[in-house]
């Protein structure tokens, strides 16, 4: 039996991004996610670049937690975050492949972007 840790990163971008293998899991484990993620889906290619957005966001919160804010939404059902628009996360966010920045949403003054996923 293979041993592995869930948090454990499954496949890295060139950009340091990743999905890890825990998140791939919850993915297959679906309904029809392994026929989505055989397929190449846009759910699964969603799915994908937002577990990548989270790991950056998490692993940015653990050296400077000021930097955003990530939480659950029970009444949405939703993981949302914010941060600067100007600051460390919008700068790594605007450097991933494919821009992410593309998906950012619910502009503020102060928090400037916002991003959540349903999922």
């Amino acid at each position: 039996m293979l041993e592995f840790d869930f948090n454990e990163p499954l496949n890295e971008e060139p950009d340091g991004t990743f999905i890890t293998i825990g998140q791939m899991q919850f993915f297959l484990n679906r309904r029809n996610g392994k026929r989505l993620f055989k397929e190449g889906s846009e759910e699964f290619l969603e799915y994908y670049n937002l577990c990548r957005v989270y790991n950056l966001v998490s692993e940015i919160m653990e050296d400077d937690p000021d930097s955003s804010i990530m939480y659950w939404d029970p009444k949405k059902g939703i993981v949302s975050m914010g941060f600067p628009s100007k600051g460390t996360v919008a700068l790594a966010l605007a450097g991933m492949e494919p821009s992410i920045m593309e998906i950012i949403e619910d502009e503020d003054e102060d928090w400037g972007d916002g991003l959540s996923y349903n999922g």
